[in-house]
């Protein structure tokens, strides 16, 4: 192992996979399903994600010899929790940091929510002892701490620029999206006709401004990584030079995943891949076959300039 006592200096233009479950076997480092990376940018270190298990996430950030004190904040892509159980270890490092989270109510997001149920008449039968908060429920809101109790939180709601070139990308699925498939790899034209509150999935990507066009990250595209990357292009004006991360394709066959590949490549215009995390072999397998020199390896440890 490296001297810890020299930490590492992240250069600009530079990603670090800090959690993965492959790449190249490297002293100290752990491998486990989950997914973390930081990335240099304009002057700003970005933590995306924390990984499945903090002890784990602890190691393989010391193996890296990376300061989480300098982080100047962080990004967590969803509420699963292969993507913000390290987020303990970083709080407990850098304990002020800005996180900015999907607008959630996993994460303690404000939400509104009516408890009158499906016949808003039937509390005016029952006794006031046996109404909601005594019959006074107008517009409640849950108020709870979430997660990451009195930590510095900003809960992202919609697509927004937190700062120059930095782009938050907010997407939703209608599934919960754990270790199953959606229905149709194709765009879900009918995903926002039915009610999702409470049974979908919010999720933020990064986007960061570059030469090339938008350097994309993606923690696991339960919104579907063409989603994502649609929501991306609208919302920035730009073309899409790589996207980095989980694209959650592990269910997929062959001939789903050829058909993405070419969507990828034709119809989005989308110029490099760095696929990690869920993306899957037999995805890694076809879209190196089709991206060629433009497939960039991004397994746990790996250094990718941009």
């Amino acid at each position: 192992m490296e001297n810890k006592n020299a930490f590492r200096i992240i250069e600009e233009n530079t990603i670090i996979n800090l959690y993965d479950a492959f790449g190249e076997d490297k002293a100290d480092l752990i491998k486990d399903f989950g997914f973390s990376c930081i990335v240099k940018y304009n002057g700003k270190t970005i933590l995306f994600d924390g990984g499945t298990n903090a002890d784990i996430f602890k190691n393989n950030v010391e193996a890296l010899n990376i300061d989480l004190s300098q982080i100047d904040f962080a990004i967590a892509s969803h509420s699963h929790f292969d993507h913000i159980n390290g987020f303990d270890y970083l709080l407990k490092v850098n304990p002020n940091v800005k996180i900015y989270f999907p607008f959630d109510l996993f994460w303690g997001a404000n939400i509104p929510f009516d408890v009158s149920g499906t016949d808003s008449t039937a509390v005016d039968s029952l006794d006031k002892r046996m109404q909601y908060f005594g019959g006074d429920f107008k517009d409640y809101h849950f108020n709870q701490t979430g997660r990451f109790w009195n930590a510095n939180i900003e809960f992202i709601k919609e697509s927004t620029e937190i700062l120059p070139g930095i782009k938050l990308i907010s997407t939703s699925s209608p599934n919960m999206g754990y270790f199953n498939k959606y229905p149709n790899l194709n765009a879900c034209e009918n995903c926002e006709s039915h009610n999702a509150r409470f049974n979908g999935l919010k999720e933020i990507s990064l986007s960061l401004e570059s030469e090339e066009g938008e350097i994309l990250f993606v923690g696991c595209s339960h919104s579907t990584v063409e989603k994502i990357i649609t929501e991306t292009k609208n919302y920035t004006k730009n073309n899409i030079d790589m996207v980095y991360g989980g694209y959650h394709l592990l269910p997929y066959d062959k001939t789903a995943l050829i058909g993405l590949t070419s969507r990828l490549k034709n119809d989005l215009k989308v110029r490099k891949l760095a696929p990690a995390h869920c993306t899957g072999h037999l995805a890694f397998k076809i879209l190196q076959d089709h991206y060629r020199e433009d497939y960039i390896f991004a397994g746990l440890g790996e250094i990718v300039k941009y």
